[in-house]
């Protein structure tokens, strides 16, 4: 893996990878962290490590489903 100085010339956390949002997208998340403090997020981190695992499990479900769902269709296919 690289390391390479984020733009604020602090190095990456260990244990932690970086991934590049769209500024417009990381504005507009900085400010809903700074606006609403209610929410509870403490940075811009939480609040995506938190929307990407909520999106993967998301999917993780879907994807079971999906096979539930075929097998049974494939257990009663071969019924008949």
């Amino acid at each position: 893996m690289a390391h390479f100085l984020k733009s604020d010339g602090i190095l990456p956390v260990k244990g932690y990878d970086s991934v590049n949002l769209p500024s417009g997208l990381y504005g507009k998340v900085k400010a809903l962290v700074k606006n609403r403090t209610d929410l509870g997020y403490r940075s811009v981190t939480e609040f995506v490590a938190e929307a990407v695992r909520k999106r993967t499990e998301e999917i993780e479900r879907i994807n079971t489903l999906t096979l539930q769902l075929e097998e049974k269709v494939s257990n009663s296919a071969a019924k008949k």
